[in-house]
């Protein structure tokens, strides 16, 4: 019968790769970022006209005296308007 050597199993274990080196996990794929995408222009706010009263005015400039960063009356008001109108 057919006999193998010492020498040979020593030379194949040796080309063997090692069993106690763990094998590298690949690297998570990164999936990118949903996009949604819109079938209609966003509407802009100046499209849709608000009716700015004196008292809607008088009320904000009034809130602007209160926290203490306004000016003068006249500045206060004007600020109001431009908040309120938007522009």
């Amino acid at each position: 019968m057919f006999k193998k050597s010492q020498n040979s199993k020593s030379s194949a274990s040796k080309n063997a790769p090692s069993r106690n080196v763990m094998a590298k996990a690949p690297a998570p794929k990164s999936t990118p970022a949903l996009t949604v995408s819109r079938n209609s222009p966003i509407p802009r706010p100046s499209a849709v006209k608000r009716d700015i009263t004196h008292e809607m005015i008088a009320k904000r400039a009034y809130e602007i005296f209160t926290s203490g960063k306004g000016g003068s009356q006249n500045d206060n008001w004007f600020r109001a308007e431009r908040e309120l109108k938007g522009a």
